[in-house]
């Protein structure tokens, strides 16, 4: 009888650590994508911001430069951010809008061949951010 049973906790451990290991990675990998988000998020934030209390018409290369940077700081997973300037402000009143893409690594990527469902390499996450141009 102690036979059957360690046979059986055998097969147990053969079906339930395969779907815990996925769901564990299938965690990780959505930490990842949500710190991503902020990340991409913050940046965009900070480049529209700093865009819209430059002076001089020098909004929008500040807006590029401060967002590549904030991303490049913020998610060194990736080595090149996009940035975007959808709206480049310029005279006061006007809005400054910046796109940030970061690619997430997908640790998930392998599984693919098994689960076609599941995206292969990298996922990229955006966010924008609008800022009205100040002046004084």
């Amino acid at each position: 009888m102690r036979r059957s049973q360690r046979g059986d906790v055998f097969a147990e451990t053969a079906f339930t650590l395969p779907v815990v290991l996925l769901v564990t990675l299938a965690l990780i990998q959505g930490g990842l994508l949500a710190y991503a988000a902020s990340a991409a998020s913050q940046a965009a934030r900070h480049g529209a911001r700093m865009a819209s209390v430059a002076q001089g018409g020098l909004g929008a290369a500040v807006a590029v430069s401060e967002a590549y940077q904030t991303a490049r700081q913020l998610f060194p997973m990736d080595s090149s951010p996009a940035v975007e300037l959808l709206a480049p402000g310029g005279a006061p009143g006007t809005e400054i809008t910046v796109r940030v893409t970061v690619k997430t690594p997908n640790i998930l990527s392998p599984l693919s061949a098994l689960f076609p469902v599941l995206p292969r390499g990298p996922i990229p996450v955006s966010a924008t951010a609008t800022f009205r141009q100040e002046g004084w």
